[in-house]
C-alpha cells in the first residue's frame, strides 16, 4: 500500500514537472540563428523544399546577401516577415533539370505555385522560366523584400502612403 502511494506520488510529481516546464518552454521566446544566403548555386528542388520547410516551422529568419540561384530561390516563398534583404544579393532563375521530363515538369510547377506573386509576375514578364538562367537584381527584389536594416520594403511604403499610415 505504501509503495503504492509513493509510486502515484512520484508520478504526479513527475507530471506537474513535466507540464510545468513544457508551460514555461512554450511561454519563452525562440532563440534563432538567422540563415544567411550567400552564393548559394542551388541544387534539387525536393533538398531546398524539406529545408524551407523546416526553416518554417522553427520560423528561422532568412538573410539573402548574395546569389541565390535555382532551387535557392525557393526560400522566397518563406514568410517576408522572416526575410530580409541586403545589397549584393540576386535571384538566379530556370527550369529544373536533372531528372525525367516529368520530373523537372512537377519540380517547375512546385516552384512557380510556392513563389510569391511578385516572383511570378517578374518570370511571367521575362518570359517565364526557361533553359537560361535570369537573373533577378537586388534592385527589383528590394521593392518586395524589406531591407535588413529593418525598413519596410518600397512597395509596402507605398501601400502605407496609399492608405494614409
Amino acid at each position: 500500500m505504501k509503495t503504492t502511494s509513493f509510486l502515484a506520488r512520484a508520478v504526479t510529481i513527475a507530471l506537474v514537472a513535466l507540464f510545468t516546464s513544457t508551460v514555461t518552454a512554450s511561454a519563452m521566446p525562440r532563440v534563432t540563428n538567422v540563415y544567411t544566403v550567400r552564393n548559394d548555386h542551388g541544387g534539387y528542388v525536393i533538398d531546398y523544399a524539406i529545408k524551407m520547410l523546416r526553416m518554417d516551422r522553427a520560423q528561422r529568419p532568412v538573410k539573402f546577401a548574395g546569389r541565390c540561384d535555382s532551387a535557392c530561390t525557393l526560400f522566397l516563398a518563406l514568410d517576408r516577415s522572416r526575410t530580409c534583404i541586403a545589397p549584393g544579393a540576386r535571384f538566379g532563375f530556370h527550369l529544373p533539370f536533372g531528372s525525367t521530363a516529368r520530373g523537372n515538369k512537377v519540380a517547375a510547377n512546385f516552384l512557380l505555385k510556392n513563389y510569391p506573386q511578385w516572383v511570378r509576375s517578374w518570370l511571367q514578364a521575362k518570359g517565364g522560366l526557361s533553359k537560361n538562367l535570369k537573373v533577378m537584381p537586388y534592385e527589383y527584389a528590394s521593392r518586395h523584400i524589406k531591407p535588413c536594416s529593418g525598413k519596410a520594403p518600397l512597395v509596402q511604403q507605398a501601400r502605407l502612403s496609399l492608405n494614409g499610415r
